[in-house]
């Protein structure tokens, strides 16, 4: 039996903003999770985790250039994150595997974050169709938190 998939853990309001998404790009696309905390005394800061690897894990100043292009239809952004482009959706890409519900607690606990978190955000394998509801939603709360 699958679980919906949780966009969020925490709110726009919190420190703390955690979502399942993939990178996207050319043949490869990688399941993990989106977080940003901002941990007292450092500044803000923005990763993506798979569970055993950490795509970047930076200030949330080092990312510029976001844009939500229209015909991703609100699931997803594009930005210069550590000096690179990348392409996330949080919408789960055709025939791609849920992010790793352990990739999570990896991904907050890189960043600082209290273990009160771990295990929100557990995704099962859904239909294509299941994920853009809550996809759409995690933009519009990473749209909160992500420069203009």
């Amino acid at each position: 039996m699958s679980e919906q998939p949780a966009p969020a853990a925490g709110n726009t309001g919190s420190a703390v903003l955690a979502s399942p998404a993939w990178i996207i790009g050319g043949l490869r696309n990688r399941p993990g999770y989106l977080v940003t905390a901002a941990t007292p005394p450092g500044p803000p800061r923005i990763a993506f985790t798979d569970g055993e690897e950490t795509a970047f894990d930076v200030p949330l100043a080092e990312v510029s250039d976001v844009t939500y292009p229209w015909y991703w239809f609100g699931g997803g952004f594009k930005a210069r994150i550590g000096g690179r482009t990348v392409k996330i959706t949080f919408v789960k890409p055709n025939g791609m595997p849920s992010p790793n519900p352990s990739a999570l607690g990896i991904g907050l606990s890189a960043l600082g974050v209290a273990a009160a978190f771990e295990g929100v955000g557990h995704v099962g394998d859904l239909a294509g169709l299941a994920w853009i509801a809550p996809g759409r939603k995690a933009t519009a709360q990473w749209r909160e938190v992500l420069p203009a």
